[in-house]
C-alpha cells in the first residue's frame, strides 16, 4: 500500500462511493486515498459537511489494506492533520450503517467513540451510528505522530 493524499482526488471519491453504495455527489469533498502496486484503490478517506467544529468523514477500503503498518500509520496521521491542524476542527465525525460491524470496530480502532444511533436514518431504513473523535483524542492515539510523551 502506497498512500498517495489527495492526488486523483475525484476518481478516489468516486471509487469510494461505489464501495459504499452511495448515490449522487457531495456539493464539495476532499478525498485521501492509498493504492497498491498496480495503482488501484485500497483505500479512501472521504471529508464532507465541513463546519468550522466538526467535519465529517466516510472511509473505504478493500479488505485488509488498513493493516499495513507503515503506510496506515502515515495515512492516519494524514487525515488528522488536516483535520485538526490544518482545518482546525475540534471533531470528526463518523456515520456508520448498524448493520457494518467491521466499519465499527475500524473507527473504533482509529480512536472514534461510540455517540449515539439516528433511527431509520441511512439506506432501506437502517440505522446510522454517530462516532466521534476530538482533537485531544487524535493527539494522544498511539499512531499520532503528535502524541503526548
Amino acid at each position: 500500500m502506497k498512500f498517495i493524499g489527495f492526488s486523483r482526488e475525484e476518481e478516489a471519491e468516486k471509487w469510494a462511493r461505489n464501495r459504499l453504495g452511495v448515490k449522487g455527489n457531495p456539493e464539495f469533498f476532499r478525498a485521501m486515498s492509498a493504492v497498491d502496486d498496480k495503482g488501484e484503490f485500497v483505500c479512501v478517506a472521504i471529508f464532507s459537511n465541513f463546519t468550522k467544529r466538526n467535519i465529517d468523514m466516510n472511509f473505504v477500503a478493500k479488505d485488509g489494506y488498513w493493516s499495513a503498518p507503515k503506510e496506515t500509520v502515515k495515512m492516519y496521521n494524514a487525515i488528522f492533520t488536516y483535520v485538526f491542524k490544518i482545518l482546525e476542527a475540534v471533531r470528526a465525525t463518523a456515520l456508520v450503517g448498524d448493520s457494518n460491524s467491521s466499519s465499527k470496530k475500524f473507527v473504533n480502532k482509529l480512536g472514534f467513540k461510540h455517540e449515539g444511533v439516528m433511527r431509520c436514518a441511512y439506506e432501506n431504513n437502517e440505522d446510522l451510528n454517530i462516532f466521534g473523535l476530538l482533537r485531544d483524542e487524535y493527539i494522544n492515539h498511539a499512531w499520532s505522530n503528535t502524541r503526548a510523551k
